[in-house]
């Protein structure tokens, strides 16, 4: 991951700074933009392997941000927000955003959270990877097709449109179905990091993901929550 550009978002020079500081430290390259717009142009100007956003900047806040970007990438989004409990972190990731660090925070874990996430970015950036002859390159079940080449879903033959991370959570627990997963086992094993207080990302990213694989006929057959322990996806016989 050395060498690779960050994308930093933050009106506060002294936080921003910090950051950069911590970053570099570890190799990475990074760019800074304080305003909304700036960092659409920055965005646009250069190819960031990761963005962190400050959710409250002047004009254009970090939730526009978010969703101008989505338009069009799926590059890892990390939100920075000043209130943990702040129902605008659940709207960012509502909107897309991977994960969420809050003010104030030790740099170390912050870059920590940047390398989990890049690490399990790179098989859902722009193209297909690579799959070994031997390997599975579908799983099917009921209806539903996952293609892990190419990392895109159909319901019922209808490309049902996912975010990296809606993506990555159906096809850890498809590929492991009936097997039940704590919130804190998703966020371990998607995110890269043991932290309860981010169970909030892994519940946002489920709901979206239900709801969008949902049907007419049929609500929440893949994925079920097990009240009090966690989800697990529903075993269906698969196609032959």
């Amino acid at each position: 991951m050395s060498g690779e550009l960050i994308l930093l978002v933050e009106d506060d020079r002294e936080i921003s700074s910090l950051i950069e500081l911590y970053l570099r430290k570890q190799g990475f390259n990074v760019v800074i933009a304080e305003a909304g717009e700036e960092a659409l142009d920055q965005f646009e100007n250069s190819t960031p392997a990761l963005i962190l956003l400050d959710i409250n900047l002047d004009g254009m806040n970090g939730l526009t941000v978010c969703k101008e970007i989505r338009e069009v990438s799926n590059v890892p989004i990390v939100f920075i927000s000043c209130n943990k409990d702040s129902d605008d972190i659940v709207e960012g990731l509502k909107l897309g955003a991977d994960d969420y660090i809050t003010k104030p925070f030790d740099p170390e874990v912050m870059v920590a959270r940047v390398q989990a996430n890049l690490r399990r970015a790179p098989i859902f950036r722009r193209g297909a990877t690579p799959v070994k002859k031997d390997e599975l390159r579908t799983l099917s079940f009921d209806g539903l097709t996952v293609d892990l080449v190419n990392f895109q879903v159909h319901v019922n033959g209808i490309h049902v449109p996912l975010s990296a991370k809606e993506v990555q959570l159906l096809i850890f627990l498809a590929r492991q179905p009936d097997q039940v997963f704590s919130l804190d086992e998703l966020y371990q094993n998607i995110w890269g990091a043991d932290s309860i207080s981010d169970t909030r990302t892994v519940m946002v990213h489920i709901s979206s993901l239900r709801k969008k694989l949902e049907t007419p006929v049929a609500q929440f057959k893949y994925i079920h929550n097990i009240r009090g322990i966690g989800y697990k996806f529903n075993s269906y016989l698969p196609k032959s």
